[in-house]
């Protein structure tokens, strides 16, 4: 209790005063023009940045990430529309890659048995010892033609090549198209 008659009865008319006038003041007060009139340059240059940043749990807002929900919304066949596939197979040198191909290497992979099974190379060996080495060599080139062909089908898929664009046969091969020369009429 306050010592004096009447005072907890004054407080709190002060109290009631003292809220009118701040929301009469608050009333008054144009807060755009107030903000219009801060300098936000010189309140951001007095911000340490560094400061925040060091606070920020980083791993805490990675742990939230629903990468999934992301990869979810990515549209990959737009991505894959906008790659430039010419411009990618034209940086690749494939004389460097041709370079860096070991033959030896290769030969030594090559699973001669899974490859006499899936030839007709057994029963040409029983059949003839002489001219083996010209039927594998015939076989081995076979082999090559239909990698030759798997690869080149892979490279048109991947640049898009559709298959009547494509040439029949090497230019120098296949005859010649004629072409059309327009009649002259000679008018006498």
């Amino acid at each position: 209790m306050s010592p004096l008659p009447g005072a907890g009865r004054m407080e709190q008319l002060v109290e009631a005063i003292a809220e009118r006038v701040v929301n009469l003041v608050l009333d008054a007060v144009d807060i755009n023009a107030l903000v219009a009139q801060v300098d936000m340059d010189a309140v951001l240059a007095k911000v340490d940045v560094d400061a925040i940043v060091s606070k920020v749990d980083v791993d805490g807002l990675v742990d939230r990430v629903d990468v999934e929900k992301i990869i979810d919304r990515v549209d990959v066949q737009k991505i894959i529309d906008r790659v430039d596939v010419d411009q990618i197979v034209a940086r690749v040198d494939v004389e460097a890659i041709i370079e860096r191909v070991d033959i030896e290497q290769v030969i030594q992979r090559v699973d001669i048995d899974s490859l006499v099974e899936q030839t007709e190379l057994g029963t040409i060996i029983a059949r003839s010892t002489s001219g083996v080495a010209s039927e594998v060599l015939d076989v081995v080139r076979a082999q090559g033609v239909g990698l030759d062909d798997f690869v080149a089908r892979w490279v048109n898929r991947i640049l898009r090549r559709s298959a009547e664009d494509l040439p029949t046969g090497p230019a120098k091969l296949l005859a010649p198209v004629p072409v059309k020369v327009p009649s002259m009429e000679v008018v006498g």
